[in-house]
């Protein structure tokens, strides 16, 4: 067994036995809310400017993991008003939105310290986020008299702050009813600007579902193919190989904190940056963790590395006449699998059989390591002496939305 002491961070899980202000927003924020999780949405986001003394709102919504950041407004027709649907478009959503959509972005450059509060109830302060790569997001919910051209703007371009996306409600719906993992939403918006930027003119006269379609098809934006409309037919919504909706969950409700009641955000941050093929593996890996768990025999730890966002991933099924040594397992896999992958961060995961009064529970324990890789020859001597892995195996896809 390696040995070598290491700082990280450990979180056990246990056994597994409105209103706002209009409609749209709370839509919004219930889809934002599952896709991205709770404790990566914020929906009470006034702050006051400690100056003034003025209350101002930082935006409707907002979704912050780590280098994903999405800044909402969110605009609902009131039956109400008198004016035209194409006049409340102009009015609302091309020039007050926007207005606020910026207002966002000066408060970002002014204010080192705006505190917002998650979906968890968890204040965190907005100003760390990394808004270079800031997305902002105009949604709205118009009467169905909106005309076509309208519907299918896809962009306000702004001097001040670049490519503003626009999403008719509906549109964004299904959207994060097809892309259901976070960083599909922040692939998608990507490839929507690049598209955007290509074809300008061309792409404004097309529904948004054909560059959902096209998404689907290829990466490549060099190219408009109506043919690419037809690719919905093969996708499905169907997640079961690689929906991890049920872990998160369990961190939700099962978790014991042992230092404050944010430290597991490092480990489901990692966890909820993952694709689609990515999260299979994932789950490939933690349902086969369960099942080893349970045989007498040494089960050598499974794993995975991705090198899109850099962590790495370690789990370790622990026989039930080892389990006394679980905090030793946990951190030396988990540091063995970040220094044999040469990474900077590393998830650990054990799993182990416990008897209390007569029946079996199993105990999940959880660590998370961040430091920048650094050559250590203790460590590759020991790995080269005894290397405690199997082979790190992902499976390749040429396109994992289509059939």
């Amino acid at each position: 067994m390696l040995n070598h002491a290491t700082n990280h961070t450990q979180t056990r899980c246990k056994t597994f036995k409105t209103n706002i202000i209009n409609k749209s927003e709370n839509l919004v924020s219930e889809i934002n809310s599952n896709v991205f999780f709770k404790e990566f949405t914020f929906a009470k986001n006034d702050f006051t400017d400690l100056d003034s003394k003025q209350k101002l709102e930082f935006s409707d919504n907002v979704i912050w993991l780590d280098d994903i950041f999405f800044i909402f407004e969110i605009k609902e027709r009131d039956s109400k008003e008198n004016s035209n649907d194409s006049s409340w478009f102009n009015n609302k959503i091309l020039k007050k939105a926007v207005k606020q959509i910026k207002n966002t972005h000066e408060y970002l450059a002014k204010y080192p310290n705006i505190p917002i509060i998650n979906e968890k109830g968890h204040k965190k302060n907005i100003s760390e986020a990394n808004f270079q790569n800031i997305k902002s997001v105009i949604i709205y919910s118009p009467s169905d008299n909106l005309e076509e051209n309208q519907r299918h703007l896809k962009f306000y371009r702004s001097a001040k702050v670049g490519l503003i996306h626009l999403f008719h409600s509906e549109d964004y719906y299904w959207i994060c009813k097809y892309l259901i993992t976070p960083a599909e939403v922040e692939e998608y918006l990507m490839f929507r600007e690049e598209l955007f930027e290509n074809h300008p003119k061309h792409l404004n006269a097309l529904p948004e579902q054909y560059v959902l379609a096209h998404f689907f098809s290829t990466l490549d934006t060099y190219e408009i193919k109506p043919e690419y409309i037809n690719n919905f037919k093969k996708v499905t919504t169907d997640s079961s190989e690689f929906n991890i909706s049920y872990l998160i969950e369990n961190f939700n409700k099962n978790i014991r904190f042992l230092k404050e009641q944010t430290e597991y955000y490092p480990i489901i941050s990692e966890i909820a940056k993952l694709n689609r093929a990515e999260l299979t593996e994932f789950r490939k890996r933690f349902v086969r963790t369960i099942e080893k768990c349970k045989e007498e025999d040494i089960v050598i730890p499974y794993r995975i590395y991705v090198p899109r966002t850099d962590c790495g991933f370690v789990f370790i099924p622990l026989n039930k006449r080892a389990n006394k040594h679980w905090k030793t397992a946990l951190s030396n896999f988990t540091f063995a699998q970040k220094y044999d992958q040469k990474s900077n961060r590393c998830v650990g995961l054990i799993m182990f059989e416990k008897e209390i009064n007569g029946e079996n529970f199993l105990d999940m324990y959880w660590a998370f390591i961040e430091q920048k890789w650094e050559y250590d020859a203790e460590m590759e001597k020991l790995l080269s002496e005894n290397f405690p892995f199997r082979e790190v195996k992902m499976k390749r896809l040429n396109n994992r939305y289509l059939k």
